[in-house]
């Protein structure tokens, strides 16, 4: 861990010495286990340079995510190129990273006189299922989890509903039958846009497409990070209903810092966002959060507008490899997998009810994460266990060394330490 921060310095022009602690007083009792791969970036090494690997290497993602676009691989009829995904999948594998593969899209020859992107009608639907056939015998091994399509009650679907999940319930068939261990997830659902689509998640499990699945997919996309965390809940609440209430992967996750969508956060609140919906979704029980994605693509003008969508990145662009969010992004990578997740109670800890705060407890390193709710600044007194304490800063990945005892005054932007468990 030592020499991937070392590394992450260099590459960013920040100072990063690695250590950590364990937390302080008493604990709700119900801690959650955080899963030892449970941050990723979606669309992780598309560059394939070996800088884009060496700050991964840095940022430490288990997972990355990519579309195995059926018009990609299966441009012609009956012609199959897989080398575009050969070299993604190749680099991602010899880096560490496990890969999911997004099975989704149509490809243009299916189409006859109405072309309808993003839709397999019924008569071609085995020509879909052969593409899921070929590439999930192709990148057997390589790949280790397969989702059904994506953001299908978006414009990624544009066919009936009744006619996506029977291509949801045959696609998994087809999974299974190639490779019965590899993860499969299916749903990928977000809320737009209107809303949760609760009656089209219910139809998805009554239907019993989700009996060969193994997780589902989620897209918590909101307004910001209250929001977002209520609508996870929301839609925990409803797959709870058939039993996937603690098998929900975020697949992708993220907050513009530009352009038009409603959910635009300022640059400056960037980190904040990335450790605030780390930590909740930790808590709450999710399996894995994927941010959505690495880079900002380089900027290019549309009628003077610039899309929301290009402004996603934990890092400025390719050719300007400032950190957006990186910096927290890797605080929640190296801190918070592998861990029990715990959350304070005023009561026990005499930790104003304002502050919110969350120990992450690893077999030899911990961290604590707390913020205050509101306007203004609390003053604390925080008593740290363990040995080596550092407080580390989430914008500029900076660190200094505390003492075990510290007052603090806790606002909007969280405070993040870290320390050394002591060894009996």
């Amino acid at each position: 861990m030592r020499t991937a921060l070392k590394q992450f310095s260099s590459l960013f022009s920040i100072l990063f010495v690695v250590s950590c602690t364990s937390i302080p007083v008493h604990i709700v009792p119900d801690g959650r286990q955080i899963p030892a791969d449970f941050t990723g970036i979606a669309h992780a090494g598309r560059t394939g340079t070996d800088t884009e690997f060496q700050q991964l290497s840095c940022l430490n993602p288990s997972w990355t995510l990519y579309t195995f676009a059926w018009n990609r691989i299966e441009a012609m009829q009956g012609e199959w190129d897989f080398s575009f995904y050969d070299k993604i999948t190749d680099d991602c594998v010899a880096a560490g990273i496990k890969i999911i593969g997004i099975l989704a899209y149509d490809a243009g020859w299916i189409h006859e006189e109405n072309r309808r992107l993003r839709y397999v009608p019924p008569h071609r639907l085995p020509d879909f299922l052969l593409y899921v056939k070929k590439t999930v015998e192709h990148f057997r091994g390589r790949v280790d989890a397969w989702c059904i399509w994506n953001e299908p009650n978006f414009h990624f679907w544009t066919g009936p509903q009744d006619e996506f999940i029977e291509l949801s319930r045959q696609t998994a068939d087809v999974v299974r039958e190639v490779d019965s261990d590899v993860i499969l997830l299916a749903g990928a659902f977000n809320r737009m846009p209107r809303g949760l689509p609760v009656g089209f998640i219910k139809e998805l499990f009554e239907s019993g497409a989700m009996e060969k699945v193994d997780y589902i997919a989620f897209h918590p996309y909101e307004a910001n990070v209250k929001r977002s965390i209520r609508l996870y809940e929301q839609f925990r609440k409803v797959v709870d209903e058939y039993g996937f209430g603690d098998k929900i992967w975020i697949t992708e996750m993220g907050f513009p810092t530009g352009g038009w969508y409603p959910s635009r956060i300022s640059l400056k609140r960037l980190p904040e966002a990335v450790i605030k919906i780390y930590t909740h979704l930790a808590y709450a029980g999710a399996m894995n959060v994927l941010w959505y994605q690495l880079y900002d693509p380089e900027i290019r003008e549309r009628r003077g507008i610039r899309k929301s969508e290009d402004y996603f990145g934990l890092i400025r662009s390719v050719s300007d490899p400032t950190s957006k969010g990186a910096n927290a992004f890797r605080l929640c990578a190296f801190y918070m997998p592998d861990t029990i997740c715990y959350v304070l109670t005023s009561e026990q800890d005499g930790i104003p009810r304002s502050i919110q705060a969350f120990s992450f407890r690893g077999e030899k390193d911990s961290a604590l994460v707390l913020w205050k709710d509101g306007i203004g600044k609390k003053r604390i007194n925080i008593r740290l266990p363990g040995t080596n304490h550092l407080r580390h800063n989430i914008v500029t990945g900076n660190e200094v060394t505390v003492p075990a005892e510290i007052n603090i005054r806790v606002g909007r932007e969280p405070v993040f330490f870290t320390w050394q468990n002591s060894i009996d």
